[in-house]
């Protein structure tokens, strides 16, 4: 399994595969579960998802497309 990372100015966000979804995970929080990871990188970089405390996270110029995120696999 893979799981990508996005580092902002506020730290790392995260796609994590837990449970059957694709969640994303800021600082040990989780904001959302999707379906896909296309979808949760989609939710967040709009900022369809919920928010962290700092405000909306599509202000940090997050990237819709994966490509763009750090990949690595899970053992």
């Amino acid at each position: 399994m893979k799981c990508w990372t996005y580092d902002t100015r506020y730290g790392p966000f995260e796609i994590v595969p837990l449970d059957g979804s694709y969640h994303i995970m800021h600082e040990g929080e989780a904001l959302a579960a999707y379906p896909t990871p296309e979808e949760a990188a989609r939710a967040l970089a709009e900022g369809h998802s919920p928010w962290p405390p700092f405000g909306n996270p599509r202000d940090l110029g997050i990237p819709a497309d994966l490509k763009q995120w750090h990949c690595r696999l899970l053992a």
